[in-house]
């Protein structure tokens, strides 16, 4: 059996330390190397788990991929958080981890632990003295640290020749990158327009959806590519065209950047659908879902052939 802080690989068997074990690593904010342990995660405490990923980088906590202060974030299985004691947020973001919160376990095999109760109340701040929210995702600005263009670039490549990705896929993702960065050059040419249009579907969880074509979206969208501030990501062009189902309503999320908690209307989260990561500095495997405005979106009945989420 390994000692806590080991750092595991990819597909490796790991056990989640007791919260009492976990609690030992954490500063007097509730967190270890700036990212958050939060009461979300104690249910899974004791159990064993599956290492789905490790990352040096992530996307998180600043404009576009950064470095992780310490040791590496490990992600376990599709362990999300359901965001129910911070104001019910439905973002369901990929839960982090540190390697001191883990061991591998000598054998195989599930934990038979039962899961360790949620401390009432809970002993670290959930809210900044700005009354934020304090969580993981507001965490990763001090969990991690911005990295220069060039360092960007030499990651990328790097990834290359250690087969974190391809060159193709390196190849695709610059080539991407440059067209998104001219379809918004173009976009920011037009006329300032007024508010952009709303399409209220009613969505609920377990329909089936089509997605509109990107040239169907496109006039949707503002001079920032955004539809009532929610932009459409390069990272959502891959999914235009595909039938997905729609697994959850958007209807608040808190916003990373402040804390805030802020409302959504008009929008889902499909089954499946989240962000590829592909960025120039490398694959982000943090998984975020994607949001999605019913605008973008028709309903198809029942359940057609589909293209199937492309997130890896």
């Amino acid at each position: 059996m390994s000692s806590p802080g080991t750092v595991p690989r990819v597909g490796d068997l790991v056990e989640v330390l007791s919260l009492e074990a976990i609690r030992a690593t954490l500063d007097a904010e509730g967190a270890l190397e700036g990212l958050p342990f939060m009461p979300e995660m104690v249910r899974h405490c004791g159990k064993r788990l599956r290492v789905s990923a490790v990352m040096d980088r992530i996307c998180g906590g600043g404009p576009g991929m950064r470095t992780v202060a310490g040791a590496p974030l490990v992600r376990l299985e599709d362990l999300r958080c359901g965001g129910d004691v911070h104001g019910e947020c439905s973002r369901g973001c990929t839960l982090l981890w540190k390697p001191g919160w883990l061991r591998v376990p000598g054998g195989a095999g599930a934990s038979t632990s039962a899961p360790d109760p949620v401390p009432s109340p809970w002993p670290y701040p959930l809210r900044s003295g700005g009354g934020g929210w304090i969580c993981q995702a507001t965490g990763l600005a001090a969990a991690t640290a911005p990295i220069s263009a060039p360092r960007k670039v030499l990651s990328g490549v790097m990834d290359v020749g250690r087969g974190a990705w391809s060159a193709g896929e390196l190849a695709r993702v610059y080539l991407e990158t440059v067209e998104h960065k001219l379809a918004r050059a173009a976009r920011r040419a037009r006329p300032a327009g007024g508010r952009t249009p709303v399409d209220r579907l009613d969505l609920a969880p377990g329909e089936w959806v089509e997605v509109k074509r990107f040239a169907e979206i496109s006039p949707t969208l503002d001079r920032e590519g955004k539809n009532r501030g929610l932009e459409f990501s390069r990272y959502m062009v891959p999914f235009c065209g595909g039938t997905y189902r729609v697994s959850a309503r958007m209807e608040n999320f808190i916003d990373e950047r402040d804390g805030s908690m802020r409302r959504l209307e008009n929008t889902v989260l499909l089954e499946g659908v989240a962000c590829g990561g592909g960025t120039p500095a490398g694959p982000c495997r943090r998984l975020e879902w994607l949001y999605w405005r019913e605008i973008w979106l028709r309903r198809v009945p029942g359940p057609p052939e589909s293209k199937g989420a492309r997130a890896t």
